[in-house]
């Protein structure tokens, strides 16, 4: 239980490093750059499992998705990076619940 815990935490750490570079890619900035480095740090807390990081991270990546939703929905039809930036919202909204109720994460973060 708690070695699938802890391949989920990591899938959930390299997309949010994954949807760092992309986000960078699409457009250079200083924001885009500090999303990177906290993808990083929010790779090595779930890896190094320190207590408590998958709810902060949960409520990290749901803020975002609810910061970002409504501009992302109402922009859909002007292009399609809002598509790709609703997509990753999606995800972001899944990955912060799964860190909230999964049994085996939590089994992971319990070890």
């Amino acid at each position: 239980m708690a070695e699938t815990g802890k391949k989920i935490s990591m899938a959930i750490g390299i997309y949010v490093i994954v949807k760092a570079v992309i986000n960078l890619i699409l457009g250079f900035s200083f924001g885009n750059i500090m999303s990177l480095v906290i993808a990083g740090v929010i790779f090595v807390l779930l890896y190094k499992r320190v207590p408590y990081t998958n709810y902060i991270i949960a409520a990290y990546l749901i803020i975002i998705f609810l910061a970002y939703f409504w501009g992302n929905i109402t922009n859909l039809g002007n292009s399609w990076v809002y598509w790709l930036y609703l997509a990753e919202g999606l995800i972001d909204l899944a990955s912060g619940v799964l860190l909230i109720v999964s049994k085996n994460i939590k089994a992971y973060y319990q070890q």
